[in-house]
């Protein structure tokens, strides 16, 4: 699914800091990207699919096709620890 990188690369700057809230990236790609508002974004949309899913789904294509899938260290923590994508971080460490 061509949309999952996406979600990939929102779990990194979730994790590097790049933004603070999950929400923001969901204003983002409604606002940015024409994504779909009634989805509610795209880390609202992941977390409909579930942690686990996307991240076993990006693992599987990671080994088949190499680095531009490998899952980030945020998506793996949250499927993981069965924590959604949106949910709050325990700490922020914001570049901003």
């Amino acid at each position: 699914m061509v949309l999952l990188p996406m979600v990939n690369e929102a779990c990194r700057v979730l994790d590097e800091g790049v933004v603070i809230r999950a929400s923001d990236l969901d204003v983002a790609t409604v606002l940015g990207i024409s994504f779909p508002s009634y989805r509610g974004g795209i880390v609202y949309w992941a977390d409909s699919l579930g942690a686990d899913y996307i991240y076993r789904k990006l693992q599987k294509w990671y080994e088949l096709f190499g680095n531009f899938f490998k899952p980030s260290r945020f998506l793996v923590e949250r499927a993981t620890r069965g924590i959604p994508l949106g949910a709050a971080a325990s700490v922020s460490s914001s570049r901003l």
